[in-house]
């Protein structure tokens, strides 16, 4: 090699090693049995991705192709939970690309959240519900050339009325993933729903271009909302336990949004949930209880084996936060 081409080359691998030394910040006495038990979601780091729809800024350094690496070099932590809408094609070519980086830092594709929006198993209008199962079925599809184990859908608001048509949909997309060896999984979500990775604004309904109503001396009240409040705490668990048991899918519970008050009500939820799980967990702390006690009470009470996944809208600082409680528990 002559010596400019040297010097180029050596000048590359500085730039790679420098970006690397930033991340690495391996683990101290962190044993390899319990990082194979934590997964990390693309979302923690959402601020810091170059990703689809979002709006550019200098924080925005971080390619999604690097993130895997990213987190086993950081956290040593080799499994990743991804958003769907950070994934900005499902050409076959990129997934296998992307598929390519993940495996190459030794890492895997744990399971993809589905987030599309008004169209879910309780929506009120058949069609919709009919364009969320093709849409599940076609994120299965991907999950299957990606290497994932799951995808989870967003379940919108599930009520006692709508649960006779819910529960089939839901059904539709799990029968669909089992062909597949894809496992279908839905979270507690406190009181319903869900918003993780919604837009915002309010004019989102508007026509482009439209101009702003002009306000008026006295505004009129908003209507007040129909139909039954949401279903909270345990009539909302026990609901979500009929409809996976009717529809034969799978718990995530978001330990830490399940919306329960307290410890107990917190365990109340994971033990009703158990039986079901999908083998992975959204961990999270909350100022209503201990992520510890609960972390110990999956491990020795219901003798709970699958992954703690880390879920923080704080980035590195956030993460690292659930990351301690978890490694020092397990």
């Amino acid at each position: 090699m002559k010596r400019r081409e040297f010097l180029i080359s050596a000048a590359a691998a500085g730039v790679v090693a420098g970006t690397r030394s930033v991340w690495a910040q391996p683990p101290a006495g962190a044993k390899p049995s319990t990082l194979d038990r934590i997964s990390i979601m693309t979302l923690n780091f959402q601020r810091m991705l170059k990703v689809p729809d979002v709006q550019d800024s200098p924080e925005r350094t971080l390619e999604l192709f690097d993130i895997a690496q990213m987190i086993a070099d950081k956290y040593g932590v080799h499994k990743v939970e991804f958003q769907h809408y950070h994934i900005p094609s499902t050409e076959p070519s990129y997934l296998k690309e992307l598929r390519g980086r993940i495996e190459k830092s030794k890492s895997r594709m744990t399971q993809i959240n589905l987030e599309f929006g008004a169209l879910n198993m309780s929506a009120p209008q058949q069609r919709d519900r009919l364009m969320a199962i093709d849409l599940t079925k076609m994120w299965v599809d991907h999950a299957v050339m990606l290497g994932a184990q799951r995808v989870m859908i967003n379940q919108g608001q599930p009520t006692h009325e709508n649960k006779v048509y819910g529960i089939p949909t839901l059904k539709a997309m799990a029968d669909y993933g089992r062909s597949k060896g894809i496992i279908v999984s839905v979270e507690t979500r406190g009181g319903g729903g869900g918003n993780r990775g919604a837009g915002g604004g309010a004019n989102r309904g508007a026509a482009p271009g439209a101009a702003a109503a002009a306000p008026t001396a006295a505004p009129t009240p908003s209507p007040a909302p129909t139909g039954p409040p949401p279903l909270t705490g345990l009539a909302a668990w026990t609901l979500l336990a009929e409809i996976l048991k009717g529809a034969g899918s799978y718990s995530n519970v978001d330990v830490g949004g399940a919306g329960a008050a307290n410890q107990e009500e917190l365990h109340t939820c994971l033990k009703m949930l158990f039986p079901m799980t999908a083998g992975t967990m959204h961990t999270r702390v909350n100022p209503r209880w201990d992520l510890a006690t609960a972390i110990k009470f999956l491990e020795h009470e219901l003798g709970y084996k699958g992954l703690y996944t880390i879920e923080s809208s704080g980035g590195h600082e956030g993460t690292k936060e659930i990351y301690d409680v978890v490694v020092a528990t397990l």
